[in-house]
């Protein structure tokens, strides 16, 4: 159980590689229910990952209001109980209102 949790970790982290977010104000997020989000990922960072993908976040310019907008690119749950799915789109959203939080091996980090 332990091995399977550092392998989720890790797969989190790769994908998680995204500039700091602006601080401050309102957070619009979108959420792209990608089928593939190695695939998605992948394309959106404009790299290759070693690791499995299960979902990734991008930060884009901030709107005339001064909303920041954050897109998740994450599978939809197949039903209230897909912890693995549900776990990565809360993952996601934390980067969406927390942005890096963790360095590239998974490890939380403060602030």
């Amino acid at each position: 159980m332990k091995k399977t949790g550092l392998v989720v970790c890790v797969a989190l982290a790769a994908a998680c590689a995204a500039p700091e977010p602006p601080r401050g104000g309102p957070v619009d997020v979108v959420w792209q229910r990608v089928d593939d989000p190695h695939g998605a990922c992948q394309e959106v960072s404009g790299r290759r990952e070693v690791f499995r993908i299960l979902g990734c976040s991008k930060w884009n310019e901030a709107r005339a209001d001064g909303a920041r907008v954050c897109t998740i690119y994450a599978p939809m749950p197949r039903s209230e109980r897909d912890t693995e799915r549900l776990a990565t789109l809360g993952h996601e959203l934390m980067h969406c209102f927390d942005g890096r939080w963790h360095d590239r091996w998974g490890r939380m980090t403060r602030k």
